[in-house]
């Protein structure tokens, strides 16, 4: 055989074996762990298709209740003033008990 039939048939076996996938198992399963996670976080998965409504509040209430919990953020609350005597200092009688 002649050295340039070789480098021929050595360079399409080259190029042929670089075509091979070499890890088809890694890319079929990629992200199917974050996928598994996503469904593992959804408690009911048919809960769309559930045709009753949601009982709870009635609407009024519950304009009211949200209302109200918006308006709490508006003015905050006023802090009374607290003094607080003795508190980190020192006393006289030295844990004896007397005064």
């Amino acid at each position: 055989m002649k050295p340039l039939n070789l480098y021929v048939l050595l360079g399409v076996a080259v190029g042929v074996s670089a075509c091979q996938s070499t890890m088809p198992r890694y890319e079929r399963e990629f992200g199917e762990s974050v996928r598994n996670t996503l469904q593992a976080q959804i408690i009911h998965p048919t809960a769309a298709n559930n045709p009753d409504p949601v009982n709870g509040l009635d609407g009024r209430a519950a304009r009211d209740s949200i209302n109200s919990y918006q308006k709490s953020f508006s003015k905050p609350v006023p802090q009374p003033s607290v003094f607080n005597f003795g508190v980190g200092g020192t006393s006289s009688n030295n844990g004896t008990g007397n005064q």
